[in-house]
């Protein structure tokens, strides 16, 4: 172990409701470390699937119970009960690589006073298997403004938090039921630096059932963080017209993905009544990705005039 980079101390904080199949996997990835956790804590958000039956086999694991409350709220309970100096947060599906202490702590190193560093990940399927290609955006040199234009993150896993910045800028937004990870990345890019680095550092485990599969409700929480920037950028013409590229943007993700996931159906069933009602369920998404589109138009036309 490199005794530059133990001596920051790490705390683990998995969010489980009703995963308590998929746990065992995602603590033994902690206990895997190269640069190991000084605090692992299961935050169990009101599963009924008795995730303590699972804990008890991970002596120094630590478990807190609370009532069903959301994601955002889990993970503020588990910032709240966490005293190491950083963090990094694990839905209960996925997996950290067995360097994804080390990089990170070796990124904060390289890059001192950064609220949070975050890398790349991988996509895997149910057991295991690799989905797609290794996934990473840089930065870039102003993260907020990166942040605009999308999430250059892409999956909360890769971060590793400096504890004392995250409960500065307030941690989680429990109010928020989506996306709470993006609203801390603008907040957290307003008040401290950000850095990355290239190395896979978390596996995100894709079964069908994840929150970010909802496309529909998933684009109308980003398009509400995207509105919650206008008062950073309202004044200044460059970062407005960012922010709203930034909701054509997407838009047009989260209709491909739909369309995507039509043809998936498609063709792995090759059954006509499946697809049709996975198709029905885009009518929900196209007034959002029209008006926004329309929007886009006029001021293009608004522009050129």
């Amino acid at each position: 172990m490199d005794k530059s980079l133990s001596a920051q101390s790490v705390a683990l904080v998995i969010n489980t409701y009703q995963q308590a199949h998929f746990l065992p996997a995602s603590i033994e990835s902690a206990m895997k470390q190269t640069v190991g956790f000084d605090e692992v804590i299961v935050v169990d958000d009101g599963s009924t699937d008795d995730p303590a039956a699972v804990v008890v086999n991970y002596p120094g694991v630590r478990l807190i119970r609370q009532s069903n409350a959301g994601l955002a709220a889990a993970r503020n309970t588990g910032l709240s009960a966490a005293s190491s100096d950083c963090i990094i947060f694990l839905d209960a599906d996925d997996l950290l690589t067995p360097r994804a202490v080390s990089a990170g702590l070796a990124c904060h190193a390289e890059n001192p006073g950064a609220g949070l560093v975050y890398g790349a990940h991988r996509r895997i399927g149910t057991n295991g298997e690799t989905l797609g290609d290794d996934v990473y955006s840089a930065v870039g040199t102003n993260a907020f403004r990166t942040f605009l234009t999308g999430n250059a993150i892409g999956m909360h896993a890769t971060v590793v938090y400096d504890r004392r910045s995250l409960c500065d800028i307030g941690g989680f937004d429990a109010t928020l039921p989506r996306c709470e990870d993006y609203d801390v990345y603008f907040r957290m890019a307003l008040r401290y630096p950000i850095a990355s680095h290239h190395e896979v550092t978390a596996l995100y485990r894709w079964h069908g059932h994840n929150m970010s599969a909802n496309h529909a409700t998933m684009l109308k929480w980003v398009l509400r963080i995207n509105d919650r920037q206008k008062v950073h950028t309202v004044g200044d013409r460059a970062l407005e017209t960012e922010r709203l590229l930034g909701r054509r943007v997407w838009c047009r993700y989260y209709a491909n993905e739909f369309a995507n996931e039509v043809r998936r159906c498609w063709q792995a069933e090759h059954r006509l009544l499946p697809t049709i009602q996975l198709a029905i369920g885009a009518v929900s998404i196209v007034p959002r990705v029209s008006v926004e589109l329309g929007r886009w138009a006029l001021r293009g036309l608004a522009g050129s005039s």
